[in-house]
Order: C-alpha cells, then structure tokens, then sequence
C-alpha cells in the first residue's frame, strides 16, 4: 500500500536549522521509516523566499538528504483537484472568518495534491503534516467528502515534532 507524507511550511518552519533537534528528530523519523516528506509547489516556493534578512528553513538541505522532495505542479485540469482546492480554502476561510480569495493557495495545496494522486492511485494513504489546524481539518474534511476519508490523515505537526524529540529524550 502506497503512502504519501505531504508537509506544508509551518512543519519546515517549525523544524528550525540542521543543527536544531526538531530537524534532527524529523530526519531520523524519516530515514528510519523510508518517508519522503512531498511539498506542492506553492509550499516550496513559500520556504524559499528571496529576501536576505529572511533566515529561510533549510528546505534545499532535506531535499539534498534525500528526504524531502517537490511535487510535479498540480493538475488543475482533474476536477476533483480544483474542487478540492476551493473547498479547503473555503473551509478555512469560514475556520478563520475572512474572505476565501485571502486564504494562502499553498494551504489548500496539500489536499489538491493529496486528491490528484488519490484519483490517480498512485497513493492508498495520505499523511498531511501542517502546523494549520484549520488546513488539516480542511483537508480531511473536504477528501472525505470526495470520498476519501478513510485514506486521509491530518497529523499536528507542532504535536509530530513535540512527540519526535520526546520520543528522543
């Protein structure tokens, strides 16, 4: 059975430095479980802002070690991905009470991407790690709409790495 682990930016932000333990704990998580952590565009593109008083997370570093990698860009053509998009920016734009056309594209992104590559088989299981409540919830709520409850798991990912450098303790 083919699992997905779709992380969003707050779980790289979160995570820090190489030199920092959160990262360390999420890389020994993920080498020892053979998990890549994917990443739609958006998501990359957020981690990788230009600006030189910006301490950007070392998103290239993990794709360097082999553990976090780039989503192909979505297929807005599959109806069920822009359904998917604009549903979970819907949710959260009620979550959050603010207009739906303010709600970061990136955080509907990790359902779109988990929706195109349930639709396409190419994955049985989704695992979609964010430090958004109302992203997470989103994302479960609107694939189980589309049918795909069973298959989608929002993990915590402030909760994901509390327990990672507990468990390391």
């Amino acid at each position: 059975m083919s699992r997905l682990h779709i992380a969003d930016t707050g779980l790289f932000v979160a995570m820090g430095q190489p030199s920092n333990s959160r990262y360390k704990a999420v890389r020994r998580f993920a080498r020892r479980n053979d998990v890549t952590f994917v990443l739609p565009e958006r998501v990359y593109e957020e981690l990788t802002v230009d600006d030189p008083d910006v301490e950007a997370p070392p998103i290239d570093a993990a794709i360097d070690e082999g553990w976090a990698t780039v989503a192909a860009p979505l297929e807005f053509s599959e109806p069920v991905v822009s359904r998917v998009m604009d549903g979970v920016q819907r949710y959260i734009a009620n979550a959050d009470d603010r207009p739906a056309d303010e709600v970061e594209r990136a955080d509907a992104a990790l359902a779109a991407l988990a929706a195109q590559h349930l639709s396409a088989g190419s994955a049985a299981e989704v695992y979609i790690y964010t430090t958004d409540i109302a992203a997470g919830e989103g994302a479960e709520t609107v694939l189980a709409s589309e049918g795909d409850g069973d298959s989608v798991t929002f993990v915590n990912g402030f909760r994901f790495i509390e327990d990672l450098v507990a468990g390391d303790s």
